[in-house]
């Protein structure tokens, strides 16, 4: 992004839940389109926005099947895109094969937790897989820790986390009993000293747009390329939202604000 004096600081694109498989005509009955067309179609998207943005934030599931060819697949479809990519490792992916495969490390972690900075901005990715039954996400006791010696640094920077499940209760039963973090309370206490710098939780894992505010700190989720489900109040299973257009969200992140701007484009034929 070009240096611009009224809003230091970056722009991102948020990104999450391809679920690519390497097979085309992959799909799910609660689907209308198969996952590899709806990633294709994102990145002719992205490529074709009016400006350019710093960097790519994909919040997990990568792939929906954790296989070699999936990752494979996805690697030759999102290097289409023009900007830098940054992962988070989903539910749906498996951390040291994402790593090898498309992050090209040779001595990949057993979880992909890392850090950097883009113009003046720290970035902190999460991977929120720990032991626990999937969908579910749980952190462990040195993950957390890790995560608050990070918000608890003397540091000035605006402040980005970018994890893939959703931290905190909703109020719909099954994104609060099946989806999100176990010890999301936890993981919102380790970030707390870092309140008055975080712009931003961002995170995928529910194929929906949904935004909320505690203690100051926004959390914010966007649309999958995929498919995207319903979540209103008191919905206890999975609902497919059919025919709800997949999408992403551009972010920017100013010294001391964030502008989220939600884009959508048609689902693929």
């Amino acid at each position: 992004m070009t240096e611009n004096a009224l809003y230091p600081g970056c722009t991102f694109i948020h990104i999450s839940d391809t679920h690519i498989n390497a097979d085309p005509a992959y799909s799910r009955d609660y689907a209308e389109a198969h996952p590899l067309a709806g990633a294709k179609a994102l990145v002719k998207e992205l490529n074709q926005l009016p400006f350019t943005p710093d960097f790519v934030l994909h919040t997990g599931d990568v792939a929906f099947d954790p296989h070699a060819e999936a990752y494979l697949t996805a690697l030759e479809v999102l290097s289409e895109i023009k900007y830098p990519v940054y992962y988070v490792a989903g539910n749906h992916d498996d951390s040291p094969t994402l790593q090898r495969l498309m992050l090209n490390r040779d001595e990949p972690q057993p979880a992909l937790h890392y850090a950097f900075e883009v113009n003046g901005v720290q970035i902190i990715c999460v991977d929120s897989n720990g032991p626990t039954d999937p969908p579910a996400g749980l952190m462990t006791k040195s993950e957390l820790e890790w995560l608050s010696g990070l918000c608890s640094a003397e540091d000035d920077r605006p402040l980005v986390i970018a994890v893939h499940h959703n931290v905190l209760a909703v109020g719909i039963p099954w994104l609060d009993q099946f989806m999100g973090i176990r010890n999301g309370e936890a993981f919102h206490e380790a970030i707390l000293p870092a309140r008055d710098r975080i712009r931003g939780v961002f995170f995928g894992h529910v194929h929906q747009n949904l935004d909320m505010v505690r203690d100051g700190i926004l959390y914010s989720s966007t649309l999958s390329s995929w498919t995207q489900f319903q979540a209103f109040p008191g919905m206890s299973q999975t609902t497919p939202d059919r025919g709800a257009e997949p999408g992403y969200s551009i972010v920017t992140v100013t010294e001391d604000q964030t502008f989220i701007r939600r884009c959508r484009f048609p689902l693929p034929k």
